[in-house]
């Protein structure tokens, strides 16, 4: 749910295990990876001493990652600050649309701490909680498409930070107005707040994803390899490829640390109320332009080429649909066309093969919108589930958080022990096998969940018609929860980790961020489901949904490994 639909990763090699993650974003702009010829030379100056030029035969010497600029840990901690800020806000946002204020209470805490009730606010119900939450994750997964476009053609990546984090400054100030006890009385009020505050939020994700991870990766300023000598003697190349690797993985950890911090607003919001769980994230956000103003004289800043990929694309598409199509799709000729002159001058990044494998990799692309849906897109269901069972004093949306936890233990698990094992045994686990086995243990998960929720269904003592409103909640621990958003998070790692891989190791050079853009609207499609979902998101239906979602993932598993069996022998050719 969160590395996934919360990171974006690069996967700077192309081999079948190489997992690179790129953050949670949504890189759309030019990964502009060819540096600054005298900055380069300055990190040469200052970080290489024993530099030689690389020849052929020291292509077997050893290759080590080479040095991190020190800045690029900064721009790490402003990835944290902004993810944990927005997943903190957004994983108390279910319960202050859907539930009502608790007796006694102006704020939304719960005045009980030992309870099993949930905090809330608005008392609007499961179908608009779930409805709004999926329009913040539809804003913050379709806008990064514009967000990059103008970061390639008109600001910068820097500069379109810095857009995105004003936006999301005054959304957070709206969203801590609309939490202030006298305007939660009134109702509508608040909710007007509330949504105007995530429209702001996802267009300020939209600003902000597609360019942090860019301008971390532009701070490394040596394009290409080179030979360094060891203080032990030793010859190394010290490689391009593996030093983007760990300033991926280093970004990965970030997010999902951030991620997991917003554990602390589930407890707040229980404690003290939702003006105090939102006046923190918006605390936690506003290091945000601090950080930034220290970090300006310090970045390596690319200006913005004028250019943007989408609009090359463009232009091919309009041509490829100008003249006899239907005529040549008939005739499986659709693809066999001349572009005129005007258009090669207009687009030269981009070719018709270039296009034509584009859109061959994309139908991977769309089984991950059934995946998406047992991978975080029914969170306002499971998040309700949690209420409806025996919390102990924890905040029903507390458990979410195992997800981002169960990444941090599952990803170092699958680099450093399950992948290396399996390549030592020569037994290679291809791309296409990493994803179905991904499907099926989100699917399991969510299994898992339909199976909570017939316990609680049969074990409440409001049964089928109210259990998730009703006042003594199902006598089942909700430490159960943590098994579902575990194996989701396991399938995440197995198939989100590896769709990226193929979706940059399978399209050209010049269409790599544009691929991965395309895959990442399979998230906005999944909240489009998700919001069709929610209105019938109430009891009894909720085990319906649970079970639905389950079983989609398993056929939709079963269907993409029959359709791609062979696609690890197309990528060796």
């Amino acid at each position: 749910m969160f590395s996934e639909q919360d990171s974006l990763k690069y996967f700077i090699e192309e081999s079948d295990d190489s997992l690179l993650p790129k953050s949670s974003g949504l890189e759309l702009s030019s990964m502009n990876l060819v540096s600054n010829t005298k900055h380069a030379q300055k990190v040469a100056i200052h970080e290489l001493q024993d530099l030689e030029d690389l020849d052929p035969e020291d292509s077997s010497l050893r290759k080590i990652p080479g040095s991190i600029p020190p800045v690029a840990y900064l721009i790490c901690l402003v990835e944290l600050a902004e993810r944990a800020s927005y997943y903190g806000l957004t994983g108390c946002l279910n319960n202050f649309i859907q539930r009502p204020l608790p007796p006694g209470s102006t704020t939304g805490s719960v005045l009980d701490p030992t309870s099993d009730e949930s905090a809330g606010a608005l008392g609007l119900g499961l179908g608009v909680a779930s409805f709004l939450t999926q329009m913040l994750s539809f804003l913050a997964y379709i806008t990064p498409l514009y967000g990059g476009y103008v970061a390639d053609t008109k600001y910068g990546k820097f500069k379109s930070v810095w857009v995105g984090v004003t936006i999301g400054f005054f959304a957070h100030m709206v969203l801590v107005a609309a939490s202030l006890p006298f305007v939660i009385k009134t109702v509508w009020l608040s909710l007007l707040l509330t949504i105007i505050s995530i429209i702001g939020i996802g267009f300020s994700a939209g600003y902000i994803k597609p360019n942090l991870f860019p301008l971390l990766v532009d701070q490394y300023a040596i394009d290409g390899n080179y030979i360094k000598v060891l203080p032990t003697g030793e010859r190394v190349i010290v490689d391009r490829d593996a030093t983007l690797e760990r300033m991926s993985l280093i970004y990965y950890f970030f997010i999902n640390f951030g991620c997991f911090v917003a554990i602390f607003s589930s407890i707040i919001e229980r404690a003290f109320g939702f003006w105090m769980t939102y006046g923190f994230t918006a605390l936690v956000y506003s290091v945000l332009p601090i950080m930034l103003i220290y970090l300006k004289p310090r970045l390596h800043l690319s200006e913005p080429t004028g250019v943007s990929i989408f609009e090359e694309v463009i232009l091919l598409v309009k041509e490829l649909f100008q003249s006899d199509w239907l005529s040549r799709m008939r005739h499986g000729q659709f693809w066999s066309i001349q572009i005129s002159a005007a258009t090669q001058k207009l687009a030269p990044s981009v070719t018709i093969e270039d296009l034509h494998t584009t859109v061959q990799s994309c139908a991977i692309f769309l089984y991950f919108i059934i995946f998406n849906l047992n991978d975080g897109s029914i969170a306002s269901i499971q998040i309700n589930q949690a209420g409806s069972m025996r919390t102990s004093g924890i905040p029903n949306d507390m458990f979410q958080s195992f997800n981002p936890l169960a990444i941090l233990i599952i990803i170092p698990i699958q680099d450093y022990l399950l992948y290396p094992f399996l390549r030592k045994r020569r037994l290679t686990f291809h791309p296409i096998h990493k994803i179905t086995v991904g499907f099926c243990i989100s699917a399991t998960g969510t299994l898992v969940g339909a199976y909570l929720q017939y316990l609680i269904y049969t074990r409440s003592e409001c049964g089928w018609e109210g259990a998730s409103e009703c006042e003594k909640v199902a006598p089942i621990s909700a430490w159960w929860c943590s098994l579902m958003f575990g194996l989701q998070a396991t399938g995440e790692c197995f198939a989100t980790v590896t769709a990226y891989e193929l979706a940059y190791t399978m399209s050209s050079p010049a269409m790599k961020s544009f691929v991965v853009a395309l895959f990442l609207c399979s998230n906005a499609i999944s909240s489009i489901v998700g919001e069709m979902i929610s209105f019938w998101a109430h009891d009894p239906n909720l085990y319906a949904i649970f079970m639905s979602c389950a079983l989609l993932g398993y056929g939709f598993a079963l269907v993409f490994l029959v359709q791609f069996r062979n696609l690890h022998k197309q990528l060796n050719n």
